[in-house]
């Protein structure tokens, strides 16, 4: 997930109002639709960890720090596991979201 391409469409996938910010209901949104059980939960304790600047929303940056530096999802809450990011990741693959090719 280095490549800033990736990184974009990843970032895009929980963004979906493309603010440019990941907000805490667009996370809630997302982590329902991946299957996590306590979504508002899992939600918070994420923005505990990622949202660095503590302005109540991820920035692109923020995202980009977090997956470069390979924090897990669980560090930042013990709710959510690294298998799920990856199912997601196996998701947007599939839809064409996320392509691992040269285009």
């Amino acid at each position: 997930m280095a490549h800033d391409e990736h990184l974009q469409k990843a970032f895009s996938y929980f963004d979906k109002d493309g603010n440019g910010y990941i907000e805490p209901e667009e996370l809630r949104d997302a982590l329902m639709e991946d299957g996590a059980d306590d979504c508002t939960n899992v939600a918070n304790d994420i923005f505990q960890e990622v949202d660095t600047d503590k302005d109540g929303k991820i920035s692109y940056d923020e995202f980009a720090a977090m997956m470069k530096t390979e924090t897990d999802w669980r560090k930042a809450s013990r709710h959510y596991s690294r298998g799920r990011f990856n199912s997601l990741s196996i998701k947007l693959m599939k839809d064409g979201s996320l392509s691992l090719g040269n285009e």
